[in-house]
């Protein structure tokens, strides 16, 4: 006698997102094993990442770094660096170069920038640490203003009205800052210098990078993170600067990997990405491990790549942190709108990227790269095509023992009218996958006028659904599904995902 279909039906499938650190057989079904250029979009969906589109016609600009400068009186910049040039770019379709009269040979891109009192300055180590001022228009080193010597420093902070800076090619361990409003001045005024030297535990550090959140300086070396405070406000006067923690066994690999979201600080470990909760009261600074889904691939990954080249960007508008890998062409998304249960980030990668950095502004994502600038928008790379890959876990319909046999699947998606895509099965945990072409339907912006029974349609308006059945075969013990869709300028995600079998002899 024929045995009944089963099916197994997984709700906003990969909402938790990739899911490499765990067995995938006990994976809770929301997880993915695959999910590549995604994003877990607002409603909880996983779907395609928006694309770029370059702002600039300057191909060959090989950027490597930007830095948005508003200036006192609110007109915004966008300064750009590669290895020799400095530009601006103030919304038309091409750079303005900048004269650089500093006395640097400049062959490196690696800038950190920072902006105060209607100046932008940029330090990287080993070189002369220079400022853009917009009366001037020009580029200059900071000693040449005459308020004296400069730390040659690779990092630096605008915060609490100065500018923090640290990690000479000479003194790892202590950090300078500059007279109040004046980020060119520190030698004289109210600048200052701390020798970090007699508050590490276990020995000497390094200053990776600086951080500043609720009144206290953080000090992010390479084994220990460093806090002073000032309790007399939510500012920080160095006269009153204390100790108020020192955290051991964890620290910073990657000075730009440090993204303060305004309720937190993110950073890049040696053990993967964390956060620095905010505990305004308590002593202890507690923190959680983001990257806890992907942490082995993660770290392996972060350990073959050179770390002045990682960046990363918080965008506010999308609720995610970007962690670029440039070397690898890859980036690691981690959604902040809500933690795991275990505190852990959703997380998807985005693969095939050539950005070399990015920035965010007020509403907008940006990227450098070798051909300019480019924003985060619409659904083709630069007018390019793009692959969206998913794949769930394993799952064995709560029986190891006997056959299955997919007989259909069913996918209901969101948008991507007159798509293509490629529903994928595989068994028994081989890569080996049967592909099973299917499309969406091509259809307006507006749904049907007329229901099914001459009613007014529910919807009318809107991002459209709609689900494809797809008759597949093949057999084995344990099932997993993929779905793959080259992206071609038309927003997608997928709302459910259907799979019936039929179960046959213990295997």
């Amino acid at each position: 006698m024929a045995k009944e279909l089963q099916s197994a039906s997984i709700a906003a499938p990969g909402f938790y997102g990739l899911n490499t650190q765990e067995s995938s057989v006990t994976l809770a079904a929301g997880f993915a094993l695959q999910a590549d250029n995604c994003v877990i979009d607002k409603f909880g969906r996983l779907g395609a990442r928006k694309g770029y589109t370059y702002l600039t016609d300057d191909v060959g600009s090989n950027l490597g770094g930007a830095h948005r400068f508003l200036d006192i009186n609110g007109t915004e910049y966008f300064g750009c660096w590669n290895h020799q040039n400095f530009y601006i770019y103030t919304g038309s379709s091409s750079f303005t170069p900048v004269t650089y009269i500093g006395s640097n040979v400049i062959n490196d891109s690696n800038w950190q920038a920072a902006t105060l009192n209607d100046a932008a300055y940029l330090f990287q180590s080993n070189y002369e640490p220079i400022y853009f001022s917009p009366v001037t228009g020009q580029i200059d080193d900071v000693v040449n203003v005459g308020h004296g010597s400069v730390p040659k420093a690779n990092t630096v902070l605008s915060a609490y009205g100065r500018l923090w800076v640290a990690n000479t090619s000479t003194n790892k361990t202590t950090i300078w800052w500059s007279d109040l409003l004046n980020g060119a001045n520190f030698q004289s005024g109210t600048a200052g210098s701390l020798d970090l030297t007699s508050v590490l535990v276990n020995g000497n550090d390094e200053i990776v990078a600086l951080g500043a959140q609720n009144g206290r300086l953080i000090i992010f070396c390479r084994n220990n993170i460093i806090i002073y405070g000032d309790d007399s406000g939510q500012t920080l006067n160095p006269a009153n600067m204390a100790l108020i923690d020192v955290i051991t066994g964890v620290g910073c690999t990657a000075r730009d990997s440090i993204q303060n979201t305004g309720q937190d600080i993110l950073f890049l470990g040696d053990d993967g990405l964390h956060s620095l909760g905010r505990v305004i009261q308590e002593k202890s600074q507690p923190m959680r491990d983001l990257s806890k889904n992907v942490r082995d691939e993660l770290v392996r990954t972060v350990h073959q790549h050179d770390k002045n080249t990682i960046k990363s960007v918080y965008s506010a508008d999308n609720a995610f942190y970007l962690l670029l890998l440039p070397e690898f062409e890859r980036i690691y998304c981690f959604d902040m709108r809500a933690p795991l249960q275990d505190g852990s980030s959703r997380v998807t990668i985005w693969d095939n990227v050539t950005h070399t950095n990015m920035l965010s502004g007020p509403d907008d994502l940006y990227f450098t790269g070798i051909d300019g600038l480019s924003k985060y928008t619409g659904y083709t790379d630069n007018g390019e095509t793009y692959v969206m890959k998913y794949y769930t876990n394993y799952f064995d319909f709560d029986n190891a023992t006997l056959l299955k046999m997919i007989k259909r699947l069913s996918i209901t998606l969101i948008g991507g009218s007159g798509q293509d895509f490629v529903l994928k099965v595989g068994y028994d945990y081989s890569d080996s996958y049967r592909s099973f072409p299917v499309s969406i339907s091509t259809r307006a912006n507006s749904e049907y006028g007329i229901a099914e029974y001459n009613e007014a349609a529910e919807y009318t308006l809107g991002t459209l659904s709609d689900t494809v059945r797809a008759p597949v075969g093949g057999n084995g013990n344990v099932i997993q599904v993929g779905f793959e869709a080259t992206v071609n300028g038309t927003e997608l995600s997928i709302q459910k995902l259907d799979i019936y079998v039929k179960t046959g002899r213990v295997y």
